[in-house]
């Protein structure tokens, strides 16, 4: 058992509910006192059923602080052994402590007691005149009080124990159900702002392309004339780029296998050349044994694409984009794109790797893109490790298990 670090009290059951099931068993069991207390040993809701004695000393702010350490050292004991005990309270009294315990962590107690044990204790054991000393109370007012603490057995105290047990066990149930809500509700939110994202990542894809049809015939037609005005290079470009767009519209949804994702890349890498001419080379060394697995599609190109913009733009020369792919251990591969850039300032690198939902300037949606969606078809199964040095260049790694078909 643990300390709640995130998860309070509070946060699992709300204080109408608490305030009805105290009073409901307040009512039910007259003679049993109850308090329930934060991990801190606060109290929280109501207190039930306190005898003259112990409302004397929290009344007390000497009295009230002592009391509240005391609850608290007694929850704290009571969840590092995981179950209830029953203990000798600071002002003499025997007083038992239920822990409330959430998904394994310790949130709090139920405490109670109050009453000595009948022909093992008397009231004259209580140190009145050491109490009314240090809490700065009427000593008159104590020895009134002190004749109403309840002398009982300990079989009655068994039953004390069982209504804290049950208090307690009750409140656990109400926080797995409402935190198992609560994880439920944010996996929804996540799963509608992932569809959101792909909503838009699928809009602007339309955006870019609309009309296809009417878009690859007229490519095709600049293609043929390219082709009668002997311009075997722009004819190529356009061949390129025709094939390119096909490609990413007809693979939108789907799994492409990494050789027909890696030709891809490579028509698009062929398009850039000519513009960049003899500023940036390429280098793709891809394993044959990992060529037929499968791959999302889009999660090569945008990474590529963000080496070439934000990377080595501005390069006049000695411009490089290396691509390799290879399987590691566990049924994994690790796909592997680095530039020789002018890399990325720590800050906007921290963002990144934070992989903030909020869109940051100059940095784009594609990396976050490529992260969500990995996250969304492998979970835990999938990495993405960015490491770069400014005026270096920029690597980003890609772990992925090996799918054979089609998800």
């Amino acid at each position: 058992m643990r300390l709640a670090e995130n998860i309070k009290l509070t946060d699992i059951i709300d204080m109408s509910t608490l305030h009805s099931v105290q009073e409901r068993l307040g009512k039910l069991a007259t003679h049993v006192p109850q308090i329930t207390t934060d991990a801190e040993g606060n109290p929280v809701g109501k207190i039930s059923n306190f005898i003259p004695f112990c409302k004397l000393i929290r009344s007390s702010q000497k009295g009230s602080r002592q009391c509240i350490s005391c609850d608290r050292q007694a929850g704290l004991l009571a969840m590092e052994c995981g179950k209830r005990r029953i203990y000798n309270c600071h002002a003499g009294l025997i007083d038992c402590a239920a822990p409330i315990i959430v998904n394994g962590h310790y949130v709090g107690s139920v405490l109670g007691g109050q009453a000595l044990i009948k022909g093992e204790q008397t009231r004259d054991s209580i140190d009145i005149e050491k109490i009314s000393r240090d809490f700065d109370i009427p000593l008159h007012m104590l020895k009134m009080a002190v004749e109403f603490i309840p002398l009982v057995s300990r079989e009655e105290l068994q039953e004390y124990v069982e209504c804290y047990s049950f208090l307690a066990n009750y409140i656990d149930k109400i926080g797995v159900s409402r935190l198992a809500r609560e994880q439920l509700g944010k996996e929804y939110k996540e799963k509608l702002l992932l569809e959101q994202k792909a909503k838009q990542l699928e809009l602007k894809t339309i955006e870019a392309q609309i009309n296809p049809h009417f878009l690859f015939n007229t490519l095709n037609s600049v293609a043929r004339m390219a082709l009668l005005e002997n311009a075997p290079q722009t004819e190529e470009l356009i061949y390129n780029l025709s094939d390119l767009l096909r490609y990413n519209l007809r693979n939108i949804d789907r799994f492409p296998k990494i050789r027909d994702d890696i030709n891809n890349i490579k028509r698009y890498l062929s398009i850039q050349s000519l513009r960049y001419s003899d500023r940036v080379s390429f280098e793709i060394d891809i394993a044959e044994s990992i060529l037929d697995f499968r791959i999302p599609s889009m999660i090569i190109q945008p990474i590529v694409e963000n080496s070439m913009i934000h990377g080595l733009e501005a390069k006049t020369e000695g411009g490089k984009i290396e691509i390799l792919g290879y399987p590691i251990r566990d049924r994994n591969i690790e796909l592997k794109i680095t530039d020789n850039g002018k890399g990325i300032k720590p800050e906007a690198l921290n963002l990144i790797r934070q992989m903030s939902t909020t869109p940051t300037p100059g940095l784009g949606i594609g990396l976050i893109n490529v992260y969500d969606r990995l996250r969304h078809y492998f979970g835990d199964k999938c990495g993405l490790v960015i490491e770069s040095a400014v005026n270096v260049g920029t690597s980003v790694s890609i772990r992925i298990p090996c799918v054979q078909e089609h998800p």
